[in-house]
């Protein structure tokens, strides 16, 4: 069995979304707690049980939970953020002109 969750408005959580493409992890806020312990976090129109678990959530996807949130999911949330900007800057320099010295120093860190 699964253990409760015990959280009140204003905690942070752990919420990760399964989708086709792969998880999805961020850090949310709890907005409200019902006395038999739904939840409700902003960043999500989702209602979950006591246990962190998606009600009704759609078929097409795989479905979401909460859970608290440890200092390694903090630390791994914060890299991968940094990943994310770092691949989105480099999508954006495809579509402009790259002086070569830029480029040379991309290439001796990617290398």
């Amino acid at each position: 069995m699964h253990e409760e969750l015990n959280v009140k408005v204003g905690d942070k959580v752990l919420y990760r979304l399964w989708t086709f493409s792969g998880a999805v992890e961020r850090i949310e806020t709890v907005t409200r707690v019902t006395p038999t312990g739904r939840i409700r976090i902003d960043g999500s129109g989702s209602q979950f049980d006591k246990y962190g678990r998606e009600m009704g959530g759609d078929s097409w996807r795989g479905g979401a939970n909460l859970s608290i949130p440890t200092e390694e999911d903090y630390k791994r949330i914060e890299e991968n953020a940094v990943i994310s900007e770092a691949l989105s800057l480099m999508e954006k320099l495809n579509k402009k002109t790259l002086p070569y010295d830029k480029a040379v120093k991309i290439v001796e860190i990617l290398s």
